[in-house]
């Protein structure tokens, strides 16, 4: 894709935030948990692209990311993008 484009954008989660395991919860709870958030996230920590996400709006009160995603070495890229999205408006009041 980043061939033929300058950044990917994709949501930075694939679900709605889900509540943070309570003191003492089950291993496997946690670990669920965790593994929530790898399916967008970990093909480019695997890659080394350059990623960042980036509060776009709010869901049921919590905040939902962006993940802007560049070719290797192009962080510029990805400050840029960010910056003009920052600038367009407040994010806060975006509902996904």
């Amino acid at each position: 894709m980043l061939r033929d484009y300058d950044l990917l954008l994709m949501p930075t989660l694939p679900l709605k935030a889900t509540p943070i395991p309570k003191p003492g919860a089950p291993r496997m709870e946690i670990i669920q948990r965790g593994f929530e958030m790898l399916p967008n996230t970990a093909p480019f920590d695997v890659t080394g692209h350059p990623a960042m996400s980036v509060p776009c709006g709010l869901s049921d009160g919590l905040p939902a990311g962006m993940m802007l995603t560049a070719k290797h070495f192009d962080e510029v890229s990805i400050y840029r993008a960010a910056s003009a999205f920052e600038k367009a408006g407040d994010w806060k009041g975006i509902r996904p």
